[in-house]
């Protein structure tokens, strides 16, 4: 009777991780074409994206008008160039002498471009304006809204030396310099040629500068002019035209002399004549 052998164990038993594998290679196969499509949508979504970027972009660049820019705002409402639109809008409103309607747009840009690079610049930009309309509460908001939300950056510092320029027109000169002294301190990472304006007003408050203009003496009377002279303008033909160069004198011909008239003789003294002696007769023949 012949003994057939015991079979042995020759699998090994499989590792943990080699169990999870078997159990979960669906779960992990469906996680990665998961992970794939999200590659493939964020490329397409990112590349559309840069499209619609270079588009807007190429619009802005093309704009030279209000109107030009209103169209870029509205068919690319929420890209940068919409809202570097807006800020061109209102630097040409304000040229125009539209100013009120300028102040009007940057404060749309800050509504709907809050978190745009040059958020802090517009915002800075709108309280000068404010203050130069004579808006000085709106104004004065505006540059602690700038320290508020850009503290650290050379905007935040320049909102402060706007308040101390506030502070000094109004004849407050202590608070004044207390906000120019408190520059470097409260924006130490500003750049030096801000800090530089801080320390330059105060030499200028030491020096006593005047803070208003002073009207100037007036403009001298132009000269009349003498009677009878021809009245010119500037930009007048007769002033910008060249005189004309003197001709040289031609000498003139010799006249003939003429011979003097002949002047009439003095009239001579007549000479009474001497009487004449008669002449002595013949004697007369004796008979006659």
């Amino acid at each position: 009777m012949s003994e057939h052998p015991a079979p042995t164990e020759s699998l090994e038993k499989l590792t943990p991780m080699e169990e999870f594998l078997n159990q979960n290679l669906k779960k992990l196969l469906l996680a990665f074409i998961a992970l794939a499509l999200l590659v493939v949508v964020y490329g397409v979504t990112r590349h559309l994206g840069a499209a619609r970027d270079a588009e807007a972009a190429a619009a802005f660049a093309a704009a030279k008008t209000v109107e030009d820019y209103d169209l870029v705002v509205s068919r690319h409402a929420g890209s940068a160039a919409a809202g570097n639109a807006l800020l061109a809008k209102a630097e040409l409103l304000w040229n125009d002498a539209k100013k009120d309607s300028s102040v009007e747009t940057l404060q749309q840009f800050l509504r709907d471009y809050s978190s745009h690079a040059f958020a802090a610049q517009a915002r800075l930009g709108l309280g000068s304006k404010l203050d130069s309309l004579g808006k000085r509460t709106e104004a004065k908001a505006a540059f602690e809204q700038v320290i508020a939300d850009h503290a650290g950056t050379d905007e935040a510092a320049l909102a402060q030396l706007r308040l101390g320029d506030l502070l000094w027109s109004d004849g407050k000169e202590d608070d004044a310099k207390a906000m120019y002294e408190s520059l470097p301190a409260r924006h130490a990472n500003a750049s030096s040629e801000v800090l530089d304006q801080g320390e330059a007003r105060l030499n200028w408050i030491s020096a006593k500068l005047p803070t208003k203009e002073v009207d100037g003496p007036p403009k001298p009377k132009p000269a009349e002019a003498a009677p009878g002279a021809p009245k010119l303008q500037i930009g007048s033909p007769l002033l910008n035209a060249v005189p004309p160069a003197p001709k040289a004198a031609t000498p003139a011909a010799p006249k003939a002399a003429t011979p003097p008239a002949p002047k009439a003789p003095a009239p001579k003294a007549e000479t009474p004549s001497a009487p004449k002696a008669p002449a002595p007769e013949a004697p007369k023949a004796p008979g006659q």
